[in-house]
């Protein structure tokens, strides 16, 4: 027993360190997430491409359309609100849109989405490449809150997060295949590891990356000419995460290594519509070790998930998040806005 115990020891070790300098060596190579191309570049490839950019009225999706804009593609730009889109159109035609056109959606209507085709292929019969970016993001313990316990509430979610995801990509896939296009998913760290301040986001976003990873070997199998790009996005300051953070003065507390650009995060899709990696994880280094720890040490995340909340107990994070939801329907960032 001794014998066989002590001659495995050496193979055993050596086998942990390899997959150690393995790991170190993937997350060196992938530090720099993203291939950046010159402005020449970018218009080269993407000016008069027509581009879907769904939740375009604020975040992310409004600064996606104002890269596109700049390489002077032609936008077709969604959302609810239509005084937010007419103010992200105007700035997208001074940054150099081609053309730029707005259709007013709730995308919690799923069985809408046929109608909102036919309006897209009435602009230009000619897609090249949509982006998947609107959100519902419920935060807050869902013990916590009825309100997230509501089955009419958790069907929303889901119908924004993920069902109107799935029927778009059906919609528009036949389209795609016509031009060799993209399709460009906005994903979360929250589809990696589980959060428990997040948890039916959390469970939308899981549910994000199952298909569309799927997609991707499906499409690949199939020899199609249409790509995936799913983007895993951690902390991503918007003016409106920024407000909300502000609000209970979290936001200089968070190292900025947690934290990623939006302005960044628009370009990295936008190069993203060039060169068409499966995954960009950002911020890379965060959302890598966050992916990498979720696989191999599962059990850190409780940990890690209590030592965030930095002592405060249950009944204080509900006031938390209640005095956050508050503040998020004061400026519009709640279920079914983006």
């Amino acid at each position: 027993h001794y014998f066989i115990q002590s001659n495995l020891r050496v193979p055993m070790a050596s086998g942990w360190l390899g997959l150690g300098v393995l790991v170190c060596a993937v997350c060196l190579y992938n530090l720099y997430p993203w291939q950046r191309l010159s402005a020449e570049e970018l218009r080269e490839h993407l000016q008069n491409k027509v581009v879907i950019v769904c939740g375009a009225s604020s975040g992310i999706g409004e600064q996606v359309t104002y890269k596109y804009a700049e390489v002077g593609a032609k936008l077709i730009i969604s959302a609810r609100s239509i005084d937010k889109l007419e103010n992200v159109k105007s700035n997208s035609l001074s940054k150099g849109a081609s053309s730029v056109h707005i259709i007013q959606q709730d995308f919690s209507l799923v069985d809408e989405l046929v109608a909102f085709k036919e309006q897209v292929l009435a602009i230009h019969p000619k897609i090249d490449i949509i982006v998947l970016n609107h959100a519902a993001i419920p935060l807050g313990p869902w013990t916590g809150f009825p309100k997230q316990q509501d089955p009419n509430f958790v069907r929303r979610a889901f119908s924004i997060n993920i069902l109107s995801f799935i029927e778009l990509t059906r919609l528009f896939l036949p389209d795609l295949e016509a031009t060799g296009g993209l399709i460009q998913v906005t994903g979360s760290l929250a589809g990696w590891m589980p959060y428990m301040e997040a948890g039916l986001y959390a469970s939308t976003k899981h549910a994000v990356n199952g298909f569309f990873y799927s997609m991707q070997q499906e499409l690949a199998m199939k020899q199609s000419s249409v790509s995936v790009s799913v983007y895993s996005l951690g902390l991503i300051m918007t003016n409106e995460m920024d407000t909300l953070l502000s609000s209970e003065s979290a936001s200089e507390k968070i190292p900025d290594i947690v934290k990623g650009s939006v302005e960044e995060c628009g370009e990295i899709m936008v190069a993203g519509a060039v060169t068409r990696p499966k995954n960009v994880d950002y911020p890379a280094g965060m959302v890598k070790v966050a992916r990498f720890l979720s696989f191999m040490v599962p059990q850190i995340l409780d940990l890690l998930s209590m030592a965030n909340l930095g002592g405060v107990g249950y009944d204080e994070m509900i006031d938390i998040h209640s005095r956050l939801h508050d503040l998020g329907n004061k400026i519009k960032y709640q279920v079914g806005n983006h």
